[in-house]
């Protein structure tokens, strides 16, 4: 099976070739960033040892600057290189790594055995370290044969990806098994990676435990402000089709009651088209963060990357998407940590442990329609003095969660 993954990804070399060019011809990505994926680098390699960390999406960069201003504590003199995969992640990026000595940012190679050996014959990394799900056999073998030690952090494996990979058993766990370790996120996760590689899969909580709060653009923040002055703020974010029509008709009926603002932030902006249809149809008022104004409005709608926190520190109460529909959520802690309450739906299977805790604390409830968020954002709006209570306990369960997952990780790298 290895032996025909690897044939199929030399087969597919030209028209990986031809994707990556095409997103340079339609504008959504340039030839310095493409080169990184055939693994050519543009930024030179520094003097001394060099640790590599692969994230891919906004909250596992997140997570791996966490880890990264922890690795440069204890180690100053070690350089880090950090890949990522979205555009959005690397735009992110350029504005907290600066105040990063020593640390390197590039996109990610591709699965490509020659692309790969050439990555890391430039690179030459000490050790390495992806996130979450980033499982890349050709990536894991060739690391295997230079005896470069290799570790699975915040590790993760969801529902589907078990069933999938259960069906390539064999295959699977012979790549798990090249790992010097894997930390998962949860008992859940630490279970499925059992079934397939017994010996190197430990329990770790969850990384994103000790993240820092998301970036927040100040500028923006002042006009969001000026827009929702004296006004509650519903913030809806990474939300998925279907889940959109939900939150306006919360809107519609708390606006009955409440000078309300809701924010919409969808994961995906290809949906921006969508979305403004149903506002004709629930007769809304919109502004896109793109155009914003002074003027009242009943929605905002974000078209562009990288606002999240910025939203979240304007809300009073947040909801976090992929989760009213079967998607298997994002990241609810993310607004726990600007001290605000999180709704969610029921469908959170990539993040049990994380909606455990935040229901444990009280300071995330889950909703399953309209209806229960109109019910839950009501109280808060009425009543002041929960939201001030939630913002308290939030502040005591991030800070404990953050110096514990910090010490679990220090005392484990400590033993190996």
């Amino acid at each position: 099976m290895g032996k025909l993954y690897k044939t199929l990804l030399y087969l597919l070399s030209p028209i990986l070739k031809l994707y990556f060019y095409s997103r340079c011809l339609y504008g959504k990505d340039n030839w310095e960033n493409v080169r990184n994926h055939f693994g050519q680098s543009n930024k030179p390699r520094p003097d001394g040892e060099l640790i590599w960390i692969h994230a891919v999406s906004i909250g596992e960069s997140t997570a791996a600057l966490t880890y990264i201003k922890h690795l440069k504590e204890q180690n100053p003199k070690t350089n880090i290189l950090l890949t990522t995969t979205t555009v959005t992640s690397a735009k992110i990026l350029e504005s907290k790594l600066k105040y990063i000595n020593g640390c390197i940012h590039q996109f990610s190679v591709a699965d490509n055995p020659r692309w790969i050996q050439k990555f890391l014959d430039y690179w030459k990394p000490k050790k390495v370290f992806f996130l979450e799900s980033e499982i890349w056999p050709n990536t894991v073998d060739e690391l295997y044969k230079r005896n470069i030690p290799l570790f699975l952090l915040n590790a993760r494996l969801s529902p589907r990806s078990f069933k999938r990979w259960s069906y390539l058993k064999n295959f699977f766990s012979s790549i798990l098994k090249k790992f010097t370790g894997i930390l998962a996120q949860s008992e859940l996760d630490e279970k499925r990676f059992k079934f397939f590689s017994d010996q190197n899969v430990f329990k770790m909580d969850n990384l994103k435990y000790a993240n820092s709060p998301l970036p927040c653009n100040d500028e923006l923040l002042l006009k969001l402000k000026e827009i929702c002055k004296n006004k509650k703020v519903l913030v809806a974010a990474s939300t998925h089709g279907g889940e959109e029509a939900e939150i306006l008709k919360a809107h519609r009926e708390l606006k009955k009651e409440f000078d309300l603002v809701t924010v919409i932030v969808p994961r995906h902006l290809n949906r921006i088209s969508e979305i403004k249809k149903l506002f004709d149809k629930y007769h809304l008022t919109y502004q896109l963060r793109s155009q914003l104004s002074s003027t009242n409005t009943d929605i905002i709608l974000i078209d562009t990357f990288g606002e999240v926190g910025t939203c979240f520190r304007l809300a009073d109460v947040t909801f976090v998407g992929g989760s009213l529909v079967p998607i298997g959520g994002h990241n609810i802690y993310e607004p726990i940590v600007f001290g605000k309450p999180v709704l969610f739906g029921p469908y959170m299977d990539n993040a049990m442990e994380v909606r455990d805790l935040i229901l444990k604390n009280q300071v995330g409830f889950e909703v399953k329609s309209s209806k229960d968020i109109v019910s839950l954002c009501r109280d808060f709006f009425s009543h002041p003095e929960i939201l001030k209570k939630i913002g308290a306990k939030t502040k005591v369960l991030t800070h404990n969660e953050s110096l514990q997952q910090i010490d679990k990780l220090v005392k484990f790298f400590e033993k190996i």
